[in-house]
C-alpha cells in the first residue's frame, strides 16, 4: 500500500497524485502540512510535501517519487520509449517546474501567505514567468498533449502547475498570464477533461474553498 502525505494545494503533491491516478495505483492520502517534527522528518528529511510510504518505506521529493512510479508501474507509461522523446518530455517538464513555477513562487508567497513583494520584484517575476511560458510554447506540440499524442509527465506537471500560476498572477498582478496565451487556454481545457486531472483539481478547489471560509489555515 502507498500512503501519500501532503495536500493538493501543493503543485508537487498534485503532480504525484495525478501520476498515481494515471498509473491506476491503489493509494491512500494522509493530509499533512510541511513541518519539522521528528516523526515527519523520518518520512521527508527536509520536512517538505509530498512524500510517500511504500509498504512502510519512505520516499520524498516529487521527482524521485514520479520516477519510481514510472519504474515500478511501466505499463501505463508517462515517459516515451525513445531516449530523445524522453528527453523532450523532461525538457518540457523542466521549463514548467524550474522556469515557470520557480518564477511564480514570490507571487504565491504574497497571495497565500501575505509575504510582501515590491514593484521591482513583481516586474522581475512577471518577466521570468512570461519567458518560461514562451519556452513551453516553443517546444510544445499540442497534438493534443504537450509532447505529442501521448499524455506524459510533462502534462502531469503542467496540470499541477499552470492553474496555480494563473491564480497567483491574477491575484497579485491583476493579470492571468496563462489566460493571455490562447494555446495554453485550449490546452488547459483538454487537461480538465482528463479524469486524473479533474479529480485533483476538485480536491485543490475544495481546499481553497475551506481557506476562504476559514475552515482551514495554511501553516
Amino acid at each position: 500500500m502507498i500512503t501519500l502525505y501532503g495536500a493538493a494545494l501543493s503543485p508537487h503533491y498534485a503532480k504525484v497524485r495525478i501520476a498515481l491516478i494515471e498509473k491506476g495505483v491503489n493509494y491512500r492520502e494522509e493530509p499533512t502540512s510541511p513541518n519539522q517534527s521528528e516523526e515527519f522528518l523520518e518520512k521527508s528529511p527536509l520536512g517538505k510535501i509530498p512524500c510517500v510510504e511504500i509498504n512502510g518505506q519512505p520516499l520524498a521529493e516529487s521527482g524521485a517519487i514520479v520516477e519510481w512510479l514510472e519504474d515500478a508501474y511501466p505499463t501505463t507509461a508517462l515517459l516515451p520509449d525513445s531516449p530523445l522523446a524522453r528527453a523532450h518530455v523532461r525538457e518540457l517538464n523542466g521549463f514548467i517546474e524550474y522556469a515557470v513555477l520557480e518564477a511564480t513562487r514570490p507571487l504565491m508567497g504574497e497571495w497565500l501567505w501575505g509575504h510582501h513583494t515590491n514593484d521591482a520584484q513583481r516586474a522581475t517575476a512577471t518577466d521570468r514567468i512570461e519567458k518560461g511560458l514562451a519556452a513551453i510554447l516553443r517546444r510544445a506540440r499540442f497534438s493534443p498533449w504537450l509532447a505529442g499524442e501521448a499524455f506524459t509527465l510533462a502534462d502531469v506537471t503542467a496540470a499541477a502547475v499552470l492553474p496555480l500560476v494563473a491564480l497567483a498572477t491574477q491575484q497579485v498582478l491583476g493579470r492571468d498570464l496563462v489566460a493571455e496565451l490562447p494555446d495554453l487556454v485550449d490546452y488547459l481545457e483538454r487537461l480538465g477533461d482528463r479524469a486524473s486531472v479533474a479529480e485533483t483539481w476538485a480536491a485543490r478547489d475544495a481546499l481553497f474553498e475551506a481557506l476562504r471560509e476559514g475552515r482551514l489555515q495554511l501553516l
